[in-house]
């Protein structure tokens, strides 16, 4: 038979392409908290050998577990490979569930490597064999005659068609050499020893010039000239002493081909019809939309998967209709006909406040549109109560109608980001290109993101909206499906219009006051690296590691015991060097140095500069699909991270001001998170505690320590405190200690008599914890779910962070979800009460809601806030919220 005309058998080695997908694909769970990223991959590269190859009969072969018979010719064969996480062994039968969806047989043997599987059905009569693998072994199997490897180079793409010349030019030898190769240099991968000391360079020129070992080993016995002559002494002594660890090996790198009991037809291996419907459900299960597309024969078929593979269809391809004087007003009644319209505004620049709204794009189900310079009859559509706008971050879209028409958006709003966020929470990627891609299999088109001085095309703001609009059918549905429906509605959508408000409103800065700290700041660092030299003995740069590196530990000669040390040395992270804090007075003055740096590079010389010029005052952005916890996070500037107890930290808040005739109002959650433990716990003591409206550390300090309140010191306070934020973070006995300054066994006997003294509060952590396991996700008191997929890890480091994160998201969850809720009520009360020129939200950090309001409005807003803040929920303990006013953020609390 013609080579071109012969039949094709592929031959897939399972776990090669599992263990590739797995290290290539970052964690990724399905919503039951299934880890699948090894599934996904081996799926996809499945799926790609199918349309790349097109087999004619198809195969499969996996290792099994327990020994094989090379384990009985070398005990300590494969005995250095590092054992992978659970939660990839966990995934091998998901990957033989694909397998047999797609109706392909299986082939494995006990005793036997794949390897060995496949080099005994591979060469079968009838049909050319190719072998899929990531593996180099299996090059000693090509055969032009009946077998080639289709090997994985890198990634889970880079596919090469070896045969025998492609063999020759890789080694320098052909197939049937592959295996003399491996027993001579080893395989550190597989623990073949093969020849000490032998190594690549050498053991080819080996084959070379003398042969297989066979040859090699004959010619030494004898002395042959092509090996005396053309070897040093040293080989030729190496080959001596490592004949039988070459001969060995030889064994151990031979792939089998005559494994008994294998039952193999090829007639059984024939590609055909499989179970549609069977496959489809897999993938719904794995939640794999993006490849149902990619199954043979079902490109661009409706494979009845609900809406979300109606959406997962080619792009609509529908004309942009360009409003103009001829069809506007025909345009305008068909938009507001529809209920459902994706809108993205077409702005001349990156920000709203320093741009033209230059139109808008909406696309709908019957059309795409774009109106140029929109007027007051296109913002009516903005009017309907009944009419859902979808977008992803809306808030743009919400800031930009705001800022250029000032008018209350009344449509209810869909954020396809926002949706992701709460459906996927054990993934960070929310932007538009990740989601197209994970529910549609679709790219974002050409162009996309690509702003210049006239603004984005419009015909690629339809074509994003058009994935937009895609994706809310799907997430529409799984909403409504899910708990997560209410949160979404209620709170997610109801915040976006504060946020966007807020990021309007931006803050006033006392650009002067900055000026002038970073001065006194530029003095204080000089005059600590005159201090750090001292102690030094020399002048070098403070800010590089590998510099403060080489004098801290090499010329100084610290000492390292304990501290970490990577591939370049020791660290010199803050972490490590606070081990060396009492050991020299430098410590000190680096730690200093690096705390004034960072303000000045991050706040003190940058706040100014983010002044804007129209405005006069700084806009952060507040983003709600960052966190893990459904926290609030900021950013240009980012104002979570200004320290709040430094006393420089407090000198750059103090920098936010209100403006003349204004004042600020900052209302604070007190000690929110451990009244939210109180209530979760149903711990009777801590509940005690917050209704008597004490102090909750000395409180706390005085069970622990069995004392009257009264008798409570200043350092039993301390480590109260560091036990009761301690618990909110999985902190365990070496945390507190550090935490603290006691020893480990103060810190693990005072965390034991907090137990006793709070036990309710133990056994809700442990519950917690169990069931999070149990379920694979936590969630808050209102419904906020996280999945944690790191609990199923088999790396002690991953599984840590898990249960970290079991112990304090619901908590800090709960108190974002109250955070949030407060927000909307105030914002709806404040602007239903006075004007937005006389109070406006401007920011939101950890706790705290911060105001700008007319001077003489300050004791009734106090007031309203206050009241708002604390009734927004109930909880088994009272909420306390703590408001001061004055005109400087930092000279507050």
């Amino acid at each position: 038979m013609n080579k071109s005309t012969m039949k094709k058998f592929v031959i897939i080695d399972g776990n090669a392409l599992i263990h590739r997908a797995y290290h290539a694909i970052p964690p990724l769970t399905a919503k039951d908290g299934t880890m699948v990223n090894a599934v996904y991959g081996f799926t996809s590269m499945l799926l790609k050998v199918l349309s790349d190859l097109k087999p004619d009969y198809m195969a499969v072969s996996f290792d099994v577990a327990g020994g094989t018979f090379r384990d009985e010719v070398y005990e300590d064969y494969k005995a250095t490979r590092v054992k992978a996480d659970d939660s990839l062994y966990d995934q091998i039968p998901l990957c033989y569930d694909v397998v047999e969806a797609f109706d392909i047989p299986i082939y494995v043997k006990e005793g036997f490597e794949a390897d060995d599987v496949i080099g005994t059905i591979a060469g079968a009569p009838g049909a050319k064999t190719i072998i899929v693998s990531g593996d180099q072994d299996l090059l000693q199997l090509v055969d032009d005659k009946t077998t080639e490897v289709y090997l994985l180079r890198k990634g889970m793409s880079d596919f090469h068609l070896y045969n025998e010349a492609a063999v020759k030019e890789k080694f320098g030898f052909g197939p049937e050499k592959v295996v003399d190769y491996k027993a001579l240099r080893g395989d550190s991968s597989d623990n073949i020893p093969g020849v000490r000391g032998v190594g690549e360079k050498t053991a080819k020129a080996l084959i070379d010039k003398v042969g297989g070992i066979e040859e090699i080993f004959k010619a030494l016995k004898k002395e042959d000239a092509k090996l005396i002559d053309n070897f040093k002494s040293g080989v030729i002594n190496k080959l001596k002493d490592g004949e039988e660890d070459a001969f060995m090996s030889e064994e151990l790198a031979t792939i089998r081909r005559d494994v008994k009991g294998l039952k193999f037809k090829l007639k059984d291996c024939e590609i055909g019809e499989f179970d549609r419907d069977e496959l489809t459900e897999l993938f719904r299960k794995f939640e794999f939309y993006s490849l149902v597309k990619r199954i043979p024969g079902n490109e661009g078929a409706d494979l009845d998967l609900s809406v979300r593979d109606k959406a997962k269809k080619k792009a609509h391809n529908k004309k942009l209709i360009i409003a103009d004087k001829s069809n506007i007003g025909k345009i305008i009644n068909e938009l507001k006909k529809e209920t459902v319209i994706a809108v993205k505004e077409v702005l001349s620049g990156e920000k709203v406040l320093d741009s033209e709204l230059i139109g808008l794009v909406f696309v709908t189900s019957h059309g795409h549109y774009y109106i140029e310079k929109p007027d007051k009859k296109v913002f009516e559509i903005f009017e309907d109560k009944k009419k859902t706008i979808v977008g992803h971050n809306i808030k743009q879209l919400v800031k930009t109608l705001s800022n250029f028409q000032t008018f209350k958006l009344s449509n209810q709003l869909f954020d396809t980001m926002i949706a992701s966020y709460l459906l996927n929470s054990s993934t960070r990627a929310h932007d538009l290109k990740a989601i197209a891609l994970r529910e549609l299999g679709r790219e974002l088109p050409a162009g996309s993101d690509q702003t210049s001085l006239f603004g984005v095309d419009p015909h690629v703001v339809a074509r994003e909206l058009e994935i937009s609009f895609d994706v809310y059918k799907i997430y529409k549905n799984q909403l409504e499906d899910s708990e997560d429906l209410g949160l979404f509605t209620d709170v997610e959508m109801a915040l976006v219009p504060v946020l966007a408000d807020m990021e309007l409103n931006g803050v006033a800065i006392d650009s002067k006051m900055l000026n002038t700290l970073s001065d006194e700041v530029h003095k204080e660092i000089g005059k600590l690296q005159k201090k750090i030299y001292k102690e030094a003995g020399e002048e070098f740069n403070v800010a590089s590691s590998v510099q403060l590196r080489e004098v801290l530990f090499e010329k100084m000669e610290l000492p390292t015991e304990g501290i970490k040390k990577g591939k370049t040395g020791y660290s010199t992270a803050a972490s490590e060097l606070e081990k060396l804090r009492d050991i020299h007075p430098i410590i000190e003055y680096i730690e200093d140095f690096r705390e004034l740096e960072k303000l000045r590079n991050t706040y003190i010389d940058v706040l100014p500069g983010l002044v804007n010029k129209k405005t006069k005052r700084i806009h952060s952005s507040f983003n709600q699909a960052v966190t893990t916890t459904g926290r609030l996070s900021s950013s240009e500037p980012n104002l979570q991270n200004i320290p709040i107890r430094t006393k420089l930290g407090k000198k750059v808040r103090e920098a936010f001001v209100a403006e003349p005739g204004n004042v600020l109002v900052v209302a604070d959650y007190s000690q929110i998170e451990l009244r939210i433990v109180a209530s979760l716990a149903k711990d009777k003591k801590l509940i005690e505690i917050f209704e008597r409206g004490e102090d909750v550390h000395t409180a706390t300090a005085a069970v622990i320590n069995n004392v009257d309140i009264k008798e409570v010191t200043k350092e039993m306070r301390s480590a109260a405190k560091g036990v009761n934020f301690g618990v909110l973070y999985g902190m365990g006995a070496f945390g507190l200690a550090s935490r603290t300054g006691i020893t480990n066994w103060e810190a693990k006997e005072f965390i034991e008599k907090y137990f006793e003294g709070f036990s309710q509060v133990k056994k809700y952590l442990d519950n917690t914890l169990k069931n999070a396991r149990k379920d694979g996700y936590v969630e808050t008191l209102f419904g906020r779910r996280r999945y944690i997929p790191e609990l199923m890890s088999g790396n002690y480091m991953l599984k840590s962070a898990g249960e970290r994160m079991a112990i304090n998201m619901p908590v800090q969850g709960t108190a974002a979800d109250l955070m949030k809720m407060a927000m909307i009520k105030t914002w709806n009360t404040m602007h239903e009460t006075w004007s937005m020129d006389d109070a406006k939200m401007i920011l939101q950090v950890h706790d705290e809601i911060v105001l700008e309001v007319k001077k003489d409005l300050a004791d009734e807003v106090v007031k309203m806030v206050k009241e708002e803040m604390e009734q927004v929920a109930k909880l088994r303990v009272p909420i306390d919220v703590h408001v001061e006013v004055g005109k400087r953020w930092g000279k507050l609390k």
